[in-house]
């Protein structure tokens, strides 16, 4: 029954969907242009992804000056499988460092060496990049999650609902442009009827539509995803889902938690079967999707390690006498939380690098989402006039978006995403907002009103909790790091069935923090996101990156890369269709590929030089990465002199 006193109104310009980095960025520039804003946020406020990484930003030509925009963007690109639109790694590119220094100014600072007066780790080439430009931070993700806090409170004109989950966005009848969107206010059991220009909805990834998952938010249950395909918009890549390689196969209680990433195995470090045998080497130079899929089909294959992964094998770098030191201080201080995860479950002699690690992949990041153009407006197929067009008044950033990663996210991607098109979307949605007019019209809330309190005072015997814990498994198992044609249609038979039990959950009629209501809403979201990854994963029958066929083909050399287009039609169906990509010019692909080539058969002739020789190159090596070999400057923590992007070197 609808109840209209617990309906609250509430007017501005720009509604934003989630807190993190994306959210706190798009709210800072439509706050900047002098816009109204609404910042509606499940968690507390800048809880998020964000807060909880290893605080590792790409930042073109921190460690490089020879790093170009091109460079930056043919090198996500490439290893994206030519999936990235190359108009939005162009942008990706070009804002990095602008996105940076925007971030430094807010507070955030890098981890200064107090001796040396330089920053404690120089950038480094994390998983997958062609050059030194991963760069380190104070306190991890902590830093940049109070940054996102601050930006935020310091405003007048944004106003932030915590633990409030958004159900969706409204459109105009006649025009089909965003009008708004509704929220349910659990703190004050209401619910919230908003007038907005424009929606931008950065709410985060589906990591928890699987278990095991890194130490993500349990509150990635795949809103985005929902949200932007109920409104109209296309999901692209939903099958590329990133899971990093180096996570803890047991005990169960760190089951899934980050230990480490490619190139923290440093120089020496290796992935070997439970023969011992080696089953990817030069692991320091490797994508996480490389190393993923390694792993994967060596459990396939009946060659895993008891829990379901492969030995990670880092004792080499300790063994070497002189760079044996850099290397524990290296692995200490690129990844702390990581290394000490590692530690604190697998002991003092793991801890020291004298023994393998057992790691398996875990669900991690989002690689695909709604499908945007450079400015991160949400975009589809218009069927009158037979072209791809943006909705009115709809942006994505962060996670919740797709288009700039493809099949592979490379290594400290993340937080300059989320700070480049979350200020885009922001700033672009803040133009359009001002340019026109919104009469508000309640009408097109009626129905959104009665869906809401339709769900209220539901007598089923079901929990939501239970039904979210099994479709967790069935993920894992059908959609997870390793598929195969027969489960992907199993787990469309599994999600058919799903749904009708959700018709039949208990959900009483309180409105203050009625758990079952908020269980059921993430629970239908992670059932529409777990549809659409399946139906993506139809669609390509080869491995690729984050989709890793078992039963099916490798991508061919020479073939037109296409992108999974996922949509719902006119009758609340899910569609798929594949859309082309442009293919990256052979010359570029060329040097690209010798590089990579050139890097690996290097590292596997280090490996093969006398050990009094290996020792000394890695060890000046080290020196290098470490800053003990960098020009000593005058810096200040809390300054922006102290930027690594502005090191001369």
């Amino acid at each position: 029954m609808l109840d209209r006193d617990k309906i609250t109104h509430l007017d501005c310009d720009i509604i934003v969907v989630g807190s993190g980095g994306s959210g706190s960025s798009a709210a800072q520039a439509a706050a900047e242009a002098g816009l109204s804003v609404i910042v509606i946020s499940k968690d507390p406020l800048a809880s998020s992804d964000t807060k909880i990484c290893e605080g590792v930003m790409t930042v073109r030509g921190a460690g490089d000056e020879n790093d170009s925009e091109e460079d930056l963007s043919n090198n996500i690109k490439l290893a994206g499988g030519d999936l990235p639109d190359k108009k939005i790694t162009e942008a990706f590119a070009k804002d990095s460092k602008e996105a940076y220094d925007r971030l430094r100014q807010n507070g955030l600072r890098p981890n200064i060496n107090k001796l040396r007066n330089t920053p404690k780790t120089l950038a480094i080439a994390m998983g997958g990049h062609n050059r030194s430009r991963s760069v380190g931070h104070k306190n991890s993700g902590l830093s940049f999650g109070h940054v996102n806090w601050d930006t935020i409170i310091k405003f007048k004109n944004i106003t932030y609902f915590e633990d409030c989950w958004f159900i969706d966005v409204v459109k105009n009848k006649n025009t089909n442009n965003i009008v708004g969107g509704i929220a349910y206010d659990a703190c004050k059991g209401r619910l919230l009827s908003i007038k907005a220009k424009a929606v931008i909805i950065a709410a985060g990834g589906l990591s928890t539509l699987f278990f095991p998952k890194t130490d993500t938010m349990r509150g990635n249950t795949g809103d985005s995803y929902a949200i932007g395909i109920r409104a109209g918009a296309h999901l692209v890549d939903m099958e590329q889902i990133q899971f990093l390689p180096f996570c803890l196969a047991s005990p169960p209680s760190y089951e899934g938690l980050l230990a480490g990433e490619p190139a923290t195995a440093s120089f020496l470090g290796v992935l070997r079967d439970k023969h011992n045998k080696i089953i990817l080497d030069s692991v320091y130079l490797r994508t996480r999707a490389e190393c993923s899929e390694a792993i994967m089909r060596a459990v396939a294959d009946g060659r895993g390690s008891p829990n379901g992964g492969a030995f990670l094998d880092m004792t080499a770098n300790k063994k070497a006498k002189k760079s044996g030191k850099f290397f524990m201080e290296y692995l200490k201080s690129a990844l702390p939380s990581a290394y000490n995860n590692a530690r604190q479950a697998l002991g003092k002699e793991a801890g020291k690098a004298e023994v393998p690690w057992e790691v398996r992949p875990s669900a991690h990041y989002m690689m695909g989402g709604i499908r945007v153009n450079e400015f991160g407006q949400a975009l589809f197929f218009c069927k009158k006039q037979q072209k791809i067009k943006g909705i009115k008044g709809l942006y994505a950033a962060g996670q919740s978006m797709g288009g700039l990663f493809g099949s592979n996210r490379l290594g400290s991607t993340s937080l300059t995403e989320v700070a480049v098109f979350g200020y885009r979307a922001g700033k672009n949605a803040a133009e359009y907002a001002k340019k026109i007019k919104n009469n508000f019209d309640e009408s097109n809330f009626e129905n959104h009103y009665i869906r809401f309190f339709g769900l209220l005072n539901n007598t089923g015997k079901q929990k939501a909790y239970n039904l979210k814990l099994d479709l967790q498994k069935k993920s894992w198992d059908f959609i997870g790091a390793a598929r195969k044609k027969k489960n992907l249609i199993l787990m469309q038979s599994y999600l058919e069935k799903l749904e009708k039990k959700v018709k039949d959950i208990f959900i009483p009629s309180e409105m203050v923090w009625n758990q079952q209501l908020i269980e059921t809403i993430e629970l239908q979201n992670m059932i529409l996101s777990a549809k659409s990854v399946t139906m993506a994963s139809l669609n390509r029958d080869f491995s690729l990156g984050g989709h890793v066929r078992l039963d099916g083909k490798r991508k061919k050399i020479f073939s037109k890369p296409f992108s999974t287009v996922v949509f719902m039609n006119m009758s609340g169906r899910l569609n798929s269709e594949k859309t082309e990509r442009e293919k990256t010019n052979f010359k570029i692909v060329l040097k690209y590929k010798t590089n990579e080539l050139y890097r690996l058969y290097s590292a596997k002739f280090l490996r093969l030089l006398p050990d009094f020789l290996r020792d000394r190159i890695i060890e000046n090596k080290y020196k290098k990465i470490l800053g003990s070999k960098a020009k000593s400057i005058e810096l200040k923590a809390g300054s922006l002199e102290a930027a690594p992007a502005e090191i001369s070197r």
